[in-house]
């Protein structure tokens, strides 16, 4: 044989060797998975500010790997490190909240220097983990406040198996990628999918997977929420693995976990200086009101 080919040949065994070492030693270290690749989706959705209707964008990231992906806000790490950042530099400061309605108002008007704003309705707080192979869908976000100082996840599992989709002729082009149009009904909506063969991994935004490839694209029947992938990236060096910065609180239901939600997002919090350098925090009605994406369970 050829040195060059048993030179290709031992090089690409040696590859594959170190891989599947790598796999196995991040697993060993209680990470689900390697990255292979990132796609970014620009997600819009409709919602009501003060009875009137508004285009609510996020950005979301889906990290696959061979078995496992993640699905997550992909601004919330760079806004977390600003809020702490922010709370860091202040604080020395004296911190008080109050309800005061008419007073925030008055603040307001007269354009006070604002500190910062605390608004649970800003991005996305769930991370969606999806085990495509088995159907374990397992999603965490933010849960109740324990002991006044203990912050806590929501961990909600669920066994959701891949979609029964409906392939049709209809195509789409979708970041030069050519995709084929697929509908589905799930938890009291219809959805329209476009993927793509050229990337034959049966995956997608949020919970929806299950197609012969990736999903680019997908969108409601009744154009509340949109899903779009704006960006797709070879990723090195990146793993998935679920949460360990807060304590973990088991959730026994999607209602539970939806009813939640809805009372962190009925308020949000305004904060303004003081002369004396603390901050005064006004708590607020929060005027955005959201759609649920899954209105049957």
């Amino acid at each position: 044989m050829n040195m060059k080919i048993k030179l290709f040949i031992l090089t690409a065994l040696f590859c594959v060797i170190c891989h599947v070492h790598l796999r196995a030693q991040f697993i060993d270290n209680n990470q689900l998975d390697v990255v292979d690749f990132r796609i970014i989706y620009q997600i819009n959705q409709l919602a009501s500010k003060n009875g009137k209707e508004v285009i609510i964008t996020d950005t979301m990231a889906l990290d696959i790997g061979n078995n496992w992906s993640v699905y997550y806000d992909w601004n919330k790490i760079r806004r977390d490190s600003i809020e702490d950042t922010a709370f860091k530099n202040n604080q020395h400061r004296e911190f008080s909240f109050t309800f005061d309605e008419d007073a925030l108002h008055t603040r307001l008007e007269a354009k006070n220097e604002v500190i910062g704003v605390i608004d649970a309705s800003i991005g996305e707080s769930m991370q969606i983990f999806k085990h495509r192979k088995n159907g374990d869908i397992i999603t965490f976000d933010e849960g109740p406040l324990q002991d006044f100082d203990i912050f806590t996840n929501f961990k909600l599992s669920e066994k959701i198996l891949p979609l029964n989709w409906e392939i049709t002729k209809d195509t789409l082009t979708v970041l030069n990628y050519l995709c084929r149009k697929a509908t589905t009904t799930f938890r009291g909506r219809t959805y329209n999918a476009w993927f793509t063969l050229d990337i034959p991994i049966g995956d997608g935004p949020w919970k929806l997977y299950g197609l012969p490839g990736l999903i680019l694209k997908a969108e409601d029947a009744d154009c509340i929420f949109s899903f779009e992938a704006m960006g797709l990236q070879k990723i090195k060096n990146a793993t998935i693995s679920f949460p360990t910065d807060k304590k973990i609180v088991p959730c026994n239901s999607l209602k539970t976990l939806y009813q939640f939600r809805e009372n962190r997002f009925k308020d949000i919090s305004i904060g303004f200086s003081e002369g004396n350098g603390g901050i005064i925090y006004y708590n607020t009605k929060n005027p955005v009101k959201f759609n649920l994406l899954e209105i049957e369970n």
